[in-house]
């Protein structure tokens, strides 16, 4: 009975033994004078990355030094370090080949690169020293060519990782790399590879794993030859981490892939919007990038209250500038007297929308205050006022300015706040049996709070007038 108790335990340990066997995390700490004060965190297996602990470290001036996706999780570290000047970054679905163009034109460069089966993270700084940067997702035997042609033209390999059955290489002009070569390793020997590496007098530039094997670059660093230390699978790596922080190393590299971002179903290398955000240090600011186009310019004041800035394609006519109810004719023949011509009652013949005024997009400021509380408008001086509560009965409110006084009183009409005329403003207005509201130039209108000379029409939500 002992006995197949023994053995049943055994079995069931197995699998789990196997896969502790699998974990290819590789991290690689030296002694880098750069890097300040440094943290490390993970999201867990199967957990998103946390943006929000990312932000938070922005705030103190830390920046994204290292990052993968391996069996533990998303693994981030921080750092602070006087090369770094500002920073993105890109968390999405598909790989993202037009964000990288524009960042790179805005003078940003490939910082670090990983991806699990559904999504990319890609970071993008602003790194003293880098001139030029290029990328290659391709077989390793193209991609041995065209590292060769790169690095006669000085460029060295910086970045790396793996997904849908081949690698994906970041070369970089302008490092602090003297010389560089490549290698390959198995489960078995990538240990032996690295002290193999270290007896030569040479510094591992990167590990990263991927199609059944290590991929090792290393060499020579300009002016230095630091002290090194890595930890494979996180064995212990609290302990190692403190005990190599207290000797003055820092975590330098995050490594050795995901193995099921060999299955091809991982993320796309196609282009989408995804969601991106960017960090300005000095005057803590930072934008981020939005799902289905847009973007929120954010800064964080003196007093902690956080203004922010948000421009997205205008939910009336999704960014094509023109009126959506007359589609830009700026109005209709009548079939009656001839053929009269009416006027679009919503854009006044002008023939552009009213809801962005012929921007093609809608804007809202708002301020943030730190208990949560805060308030914003948008394009059209509609005003949206929230207390902090997160929500519920009262927890927050949106109102339109009515004489100056805001409103919430249960059975107000939610689109005009009880005004009974569209918020809208409009430069002209058709007749009609049900006249609009007209405000006559120099005085404040007490629907919009403009000053100028336009109409209101009556609000087809509640049709109080």
């Amino acid at each position: 009975m002992q006995k197949t108790f023994i053995l049943t335990v055994i079995l069931l340990l197995m699998p789990l033994m196997a896969m502790r066997a699998q974990n290819r995390t590789f991290m690689l700490m030296e002694q880098n004078p750069e890097y300040g004060q440094q943290y490390w965190f993970s999201s867990g297996v199967g957990n998103e990355l946390d943006c929000d602990k990312i932000k938070q470290h922005w705030n103190n001036d830390r920046y994204i030094t290292a990052v993968a996706y391996t069996e533990n999780g998303w693994s981030v570290a921080m750092s602070k370090d006087s090369k770094f000047s500002n920073q993105s970054y890109k968390y999405s679905g598909d790989f993202p080949r037009d964000w990288i163009k524009e960042k790179w034109d805005a003078g940003y460069y490939i910082t670090a690169i990983t991806c699990n089966q559904s999504k990319w993270f890609v970071v993008m700084s602003k790194y003293q020293g880098y001139t030029d940067q290029s990328y290659k997702h391709a077989t390793l035997s193209e991609l041995k060519t065209w590292y060769d042609q790169k690095r006669s033209a000085g460029y060295f390999l910086t970045q790396a990782t793996y997904s849908s059955g081949k690698w994906w290489w970041v070369v970089t002009r302008g490092t602090n790399i003297e010389t560089q070569g490549y290698t390959w390793a198995t489960d078995g020997d990538v240990g032996s590879e690295v002290k193999k590496i270290w007896n030569k007098g040479y510094r591992l530039h990167l590990v990263e794993y991927g199609g059944g094997q290590y991929l090792l670059a290393y060499g020579k660093l300009k002016g230095r030859t630091p002290q090194q230390s890595y930890n494979i699978d996180c064995n212990g790596v609290t302990a190692w981490l403190s005990k190599n922080w207290d000797n003055g190393m820092k975590l330098h590299y995050i490594g050795g892939g995901n193995p099921e971002s060999q299955a091809n179903n991982v993320a796309s290398n196609q282009s989408n919007n995804g969601y991106s955000t960017t960090y300005q240090p000095g005057n803590n600011s930072w934008r981020e990038e939005l799902p289905g186009g847009g973007f929120r310019q954010n800064t964080r004041q003196a007093d902690g209250s956080i203004i922010s800035i948000t421009s997205t394609p205008c939910l009336w006519c999704h960014g094509t500038k023109v009126c959506g109810i007359c589609h830009g004719l700026g109005g209709t023949y009548g079939r009656a007297y001839g053929g009269m011509w009416y006027p679009c009652k919503s854009c006044a013949g002008s023939k552009v929308c009213q809801n962005c005024h012929g921007q093609g997009y809608s804007t809202f400021t708002s301020t943030v205050y730190p208990d949560g509380s805060g308030v914003g408008y948008d394009q059209n001086g509609r005003i949206t006022v929230t207390d902090g509560r997160g929500g519920g009965s009262g927890g927050s409110r949106s109102s339109s300015r009515d004489n100056g006084r805001s409103s919430n009183r249960r059975g107000t009409c939610p689109k005009c706040g009880g005004t009974g005329y569209d918020p809208v403003a409009h430069q002209y207005a058709a007749g009609s049996s049900m006249a609009p509201y007209h405000n006559s130039g120099g005085t404040t209108c007490y629907i919009c709070s403009r000053a100028t000379d336009h109409y209101h029409y009556r609000c087809l939500e509640c049709k109080r007038h």
